[in-house]
């Protein structure tokens, strides 16, 4: 439909048509007929926006600078049998049904089994092309080892009350499992581990353990696994699909019954050693650039997505980047011209209030190692400063309030504090309104009766502003933006 709207509107401007309707069916296949050699209808695969949003080139960047210093600290340049890729996928008995041939009349059915709780498989290889055996976490609270039957020699499980794995699980699953299977030439010889930044992956007492083992996790970006993760680059690929045609072997072979959670493990492992071959190992590490370690192994094709997201022009740019040298030139020209000038106006209407503090911020470790100095560092920075902080103002006794739609309400009068994830910082009991430079408004000590003073931060500046007193607005509510007067434009 894409196809025959653009060339209808093309043979409109061109003069071939009195009206941008589009073209017809007949248009259609006789155009793909004559470019049969080069065009075909294709299923684009889904691709999620966050994804499309995160998987930026400076990310990208980053992310194989890191990596490079790391592998060059632990002189790994010539060891792909010491550097890891950890990741996980879920498997249950329902299956795809594979392609069959048929009457073109017909519609065939194919039976599979039932929807069940979801099983995750942990999988692990290195750069040369190794791996290491499957790893199972099935839903249940007590160990069965007849879950277990027919699995490959080596392979482990563990079990969860969702089926998925937590940090237990895979703390258990490195000090267990992982260990005893990597290859190396002493203790003290240092592995490199990359993985995603699940919250599962990178507690501190997972850290604290890696350092002791000589074990470096290195952790992906974020959202950038389906560009830059071997395993789901290709490897999980082929794993399904060889699963789901041993799954539709099974009930074949043994007519009557179904896939259970009890033949999971056999099955899935048939399909895992198919997938793990050496071959397509090596090949996932070297299509993401991780062994040997090549950036440009990442193209830029799968990086234009992200352009949607972050420009207000997002065709002008893929254009540019599509059309060479000088419209690339030309489009940063303009670019940067916006810019200055959005960055002046900006500088006039910035915010000249007192004791501006800076907001604290968690380390992110997408894109580094995170056994390393430097982000412990930073971690026990944050933690100890988090520790330090001081409340914004006494805490007393809360007493029954009516509803303020969920707002979190300190009282000192009843001072309104912002309830967004990123306010996680207190300010002093120095901090002031930043119009009228006074903690208690004047015009409070005018009211005969008790007065509840309602405080608002400003979301640009970050000060603090009293309500009613101060500013037009008496309330704010969950989600409501607030700015001062001096951000105003």
């Amino acid at each position: 439909m894409e196809m025959k709207k653009l060339a209808g509107e093309l043979a409109f401007k061109l003069g071939r048509r009195k009206r941008d309707k589009p073209l017809s069916n007949c248009w259609l296949y006789g155009f793909l007929g004559r470019w049969r050699e080069r065009l075909s209808t294709l299923k684009p695969s889904a691709l999620d926006s966050n994804r499309a949003k995160n998987t930026t080139p400076e990310a990208v960047q980053t992310y194989f600078h890191n990596l490079k210093n790391t592998i060059d600290t632990l002189h790994l340049e010539n060891r792909p049998d010491l550097i890891f890729n950890m990741d996980e996928t879920g498997i249950s008995p329902e299956h795809r049904p594979p392609n069959i041939i048929a009457p073109s009349n017909e519609k065939p059915h194919s039976v599979t089994s039932p929807r069940s709780a979801t099983t995750t498989l942990i999988a692990c290889a290195n750069a040369a092309g190794s791996n290491i055996p499957p790893y199972f976490v099935f839903k249940g609270k007590r160990f069965n080892e007849d879950l277990m039957q027919g699995a490959s020699a080596g392979a482990g499980y563990a079990m969860s009350d969702s089926g998925w794995s937590t940090t237990t699980v895979f703390q258990d699953y490195l000090k267990i499992h992982f260990l005893k299977h990597v290859k190396r030439d002493h203790e003290n010889q240092p592995v490199l581990l990359i993985l995603d930044g699940h919250t599962t992956h990178t507690s501190s007492e997972l850290i604290q353990w890696a350092l002791t083992n000589n074990i470096h996790i290195f952790v992906l970006p974020a959202h950038t696994s389906h560009v830059l993760q071997p395993l789901d680059v290709a490897v999980f690929g082929p794993f399904k699909r060889f699963y789901y045609s041993e799954c539709s072997a099974y009930m074949k072979t043994n007519m009557g019954k179904i896939v259970t959670k009890y033949d999971i493990a056999a099955i899935a492992c048939q399909a895992y050693l198919k997938a793990m071959s050496p071959w397509n190992i090596v090949s996932a590490f070297k299509k993401t650039g991780i062994y040997p370690l090549d950036k440009t192994a990442i193209s830029q094709n799968q990086l234009y997505p992200c352009e949607a997201f972050r420009d207000e022009t997002p065709l002008q740019k893929i254009n540019a980047l599509c059309s060479g040298k000088e419209a690339i030139d030309a489009y940063l020209q303009k670019k940067a011209d916006a810019e200055k000038n959005k960055t002046t106006v900006q500088t006039n209407k910035k915010c000249n209030c007192m004791n501006k503090r800076k907001k604290l911020s968690k380390p992110n470790p997408g894109g580094k190692e995170i056994t390393s100095e430097q982000y412990i560092e930073e971690v026990d920075l944050y933690s100890s400063q988090k520790v330090d902080v001081t409340p914004a103002f006494p805490q007393l006794t809360k007493s029954p309030q009516p509803s303020t739609s969920g707002l979190n309400v300190i009282h000192v009068n009843d001072i309104h504090i912002n309830d967004s994830d990123n306010s996680t910082d207190s300010e002093g009991e120095s901090e002031v309104c930043c119009v009228c430079g006074l903690f208690y408004p004047r015009r409070a000590d005018e009211n005969s009766f008790i007065k509840i003073v309602n405080w608002a931060q400003c979301d640009e500046c970050g000060h603090w502003v009293h309500l009613a007193f101060c500013d037009k607005k008496r309330v704010l509510r969950r989600g409501d933006a607030f700015r001062c007067m001096h951000c105003i434009i």
